[in-house]
């Protein structure tokens, strides 16, 4: 049985700072990567579609099996429903450049959803 990770992706920086290094975490667990990019209605979809194509380019270099999902809707619902829906294993987030994800946003998810949830620390490179 393969392990299925939820990859929440906010933007094209986050995901050139963070999809090698998930996807090679993918990889050593022969695991398959859910990447999810979650705008408000009415939102451009530039910038989720630049960081789904990120993510993207990066797995098929990997040979890491994945699947892009656009969503619109509320951060940490969503987030939830995508975990459940895909019937994940693990939920790895990014922290953004000089502070964690927001903790409402954790919270939520950490008490609504039975999986672990592991915060990545930011990278500057």
């Amino acid at each position: 049985m393969s392990i299925r990770i939820l990859i929440p992706t906010s933007g094209p920086e986050p995901a050139r700072r963070n999809a090698l290094r998930l996807t090679r975490i993918a990889r050593s667990f022969d695991a398959e990567l859910i990447v999810v990019h979650i705008r408000d209605q009415g939102e451009d979809i530039t910038e989720g579609d630049q960081a789904l194509d990120i993510f993207d380019r990066i797995c098929i270099q990997e040979k890491v099996r994945h699947t892009l999902v656009r969503a619109v809707g509320e951060v940490s619902s969503t987030i939830i429903g995508q975990a459940r829906f895909n019937n994940v294993d693990i939920i790895i987030m990014g922290a953004t450049e000089g502070r964690a994800v927001a903790g409402w946003i954790i919270d939520r998810i950490m008490t609504n959803i039975d999986i672990p949830v592991l915060i990545l620390p930011w990278a500057s490179n």
